[in-house]
């Protein structure tokens, strides 16, 4: 995270007319917070300190994402949607193509993907949360993997700059969704939200809720299958509600994959909680 927040700074920096002085400055000093306070929280796995040094990094992830809509245009100007379109007709061919944004959705169905695809940031802190409070003492290497996953999806808005079907190919599917009773005004407040508006390739979605996933069926088996429905709407949800192309999602998994071995790198492996062994029942005696 340090090295992100180092190489905002570095772009706002050679960047004056583009980047406020004052929004320089904030890269810089979130940076400096997040040093700051990984050396003076230290290794306490109790009290205010531990759960400090463990959630700090948290509310830092979306503060990059927010800013990364000022910075990547100065990095790469190119919008890449029509290459993303000719990669789905490419797979799934040209009728396919057009019917998957004719699928009809009940109102129901809307509300309840809109509901699972504004769940992304939350499920990797519900996970978070969940180990910390077990004291999981491999925590640091599933934030390790969380965090740069969150991060090369970001590193891939500056490569593949791209705004998604719902601004181009699927215009008009995304007008003509159901209002529904929170779909609506969930997915309104998303996208005034969302200042970064090139950021369909890869699928961060997916590559987070699969990196959540596969963390949790690792360590928290039980909270892995709590999950695991939320997470497979997340998914169909940025497809079917014309958040992502067909190709966003498909590049997710290399993308993944690349961060899972960063994180084996810079933390180690993460292997799997040991399953507790059944006790079989004791032979009945006899009379």
């Amino acid at each position: 995270m340090l090295v992100a927040l180092g190489l905002m700074t570095a772009i706002a920096w050679a960047n004056p007319s583009s980047i406020p002085m004052a929004t320089t400055v904030s890269y810089a000093l979130a940076g400096l917070f997040l040093a700051v306070a990984a050396l003076a929280l230290g290794e306490q796995t109790q009290g205010w300190r531990y759960w400090a040094r463990e959630l700090a990094i948290l509310p830092l992830i979306p503060f990059v994402f927010l800013n990364l809509g000022k910075l990547i245009p100065l990095v790469n100007s190119t919008i890449c949607d029509r290459q993303l379109i000719a990669a789905d007709r490419a797979i799934l061919g040209v009728e396919s193509q057009l019917a998957l944004y004719r699928i009809a959705i009940p109102t129901t169905v809307a509300d309840l993907l809109t509901l699972a695809y504004s769940s992304y940031f939350f499920l990797p802190v519900i996970l978070v949360v969940a180990l910390a409070w077990h004291r999981d003492p491999l925590l640091p290497r599933v934030e390790a993997i969380l965090v740069i996953t969150f991060l090369v999806s970001y590193a891939g808005y500056f490569v593949v700059p791209a705004y998604g079907p719902r601004t181009t190919i699927a215009k008009e599917r995304w007008a003509e969704l159901p209002a529904g009773t929170v779909g609506e005004p969930l997915r309104d407040l998303l996208d005034n939200w969302e200042t970064t508006k090139t950021d369909a390739f890869p699928s961060g979605h997916t590559m987070v809720t699969l990196a959540t996933l596969a963390c949790a069926r690792r360590r928290r088996r039980q909270l892995y299958y709590a999950l695991l429905p939320v997470g497979t709407l997340l998914i169909a949800a940025t497809i079917l509600l014309t958040y992502h192309y067909v190709i966003d999602i498909l590049a997710a998994i290399p993308c993944l994959g690349l961060a899972w071995l960063l994180a084996y790198l810079l933390s180690g492996p993460l292997p799997s909680v040991p399953e507790t062994p059944k006790i079989p029942p004791a032979p009945m005696r006899q009379a």
